[in-house]
């Protein structure tokens, strides 16, 4: 309880929830302290500063949120090793689908109804906290297609007026490996969150982060002096590269996507080449620089 009387000493509305109650105002913002206790501080008492500070060791309660299914409780307990067997009929393939909301909207069970509506059956959907959880995408029939969640972006923030962004796991078929196949799934997702990758990141676009994620920060100071020297303040020269080797070293492909003469990108391309020395039209090139242009910025 010390945490607790200390906090009380710089925020007198300080409540603590009952572990069984279901009802907690939204007047209060909630948290769970280490000790697992669930606290309340009226919201108009702190500010967003105050937010920041307490998330660092508090978390966020889940409260408010829908009632499990069934289903559901048997996903999260197996996921979370209170089970040692998935008790339920089993999907012929699965991906996990992480998302991350700001602005929830107050009324979650219509936030969940319309998530749910989005897919073909009904799927699981797990919440960590009042604006993160996942989705289990389960395929029981083989002609079943998977949703393109970036058009799910786009339907939920006309719909609900509200910021979402997700990460999408690969299918897999292995339900036994699911609670280490699902460990790794919220690693990625972290790592999407970080690096503010997109609203609807894939497993494929989260890799070359993971490479970079491995290497301590101090070093890639090193690696950015060794490979752009005296072009780092090149800001058009740099961004040029980067779209060219996103667009998978298509000159054509690069021109278009910024608005240039095909022949004034080759010209950037190649004196890039000239003052660097590396040559970026070939596979090893092309890859150390573009690593180091996803982390220049960071």
């Amino acid at each position: 309880m010390p945490i607790i009387a200390e906090l009380k000493t710089i925020y007198p509305s300080l409540i603590i929830s009952d572990p069984e109650e279901t009802d907690h105002s939204d007047a209060y913002a909630w948290y769970l302290t280490p000790s697992m206790d669930t606290i309340g501080i009226l919201k108009e008492e702190t500010e967003a500063r105050d937010t920041e500070l307490l998330s660092v060791f508090l978390t966020p309660a889940p409260v408010g949120l829908p009632t499990e299914t069934e289903r559901e409780t048997a996903w999260n307990d197996f996921l979370k090793g209170s089970q040692d067997q998935l008790p339920i009929q089993w999907p012929i393939q699965y991906r996990f689908v992480f998302f991350s909301i700001a602005n929830l909207p107050e009324d979650k069970e219509s936030f969940q109804e319309a998530f749910q509506s989005l897919f073909p059956r009904r799927m699981p959907i797990i919440w960590e906290t009042n604006g993160e959880g996942f989705i289990i995408e389960e395929i029981h029939e083989k002609n079943q297609e998977p949703l393109s969640f970036q058009g799910i972006v786009d339907v939920l923030m006309s719909d609900f007026y509200t910021n979402i962004q997700f990460y999408i796991s690969e299918f897999s078929d292995d339900i036994p490996s699911s609670p280490s196949i699902y460990k790794w799934a919220d690693y990625c997702h972290t790592i999407a969150m970080k690096y503010r990758i997109g609203v609807a990141v894939t497993y494929k676009e989260v890799m070359p982060y993971l490479f970079i994620e491995a290497i301590p920060e101090h070093q890639w100071e090193h690696i950015h002096r060794s490979i752009f020297q005296d072009i780092k303040k090149d800001k058009d020269l740099l961004q040029t590269i980067k779209v060219f080797l996103q667009s998978g070293s298509n000159a054509t492909l690069a021109a278009k996507t910024l608005y240039m003469h095909r022949n004034s990108l080759q010209y950037r391309v190649d004196k890039f080449i000239e003052r660097t020395g590396i040559d970026v039209k070939q596979f090893e090139g092309a890859m150390i620089t573009y690593l180091a242009l996803l982390t220049l910025d960071q």
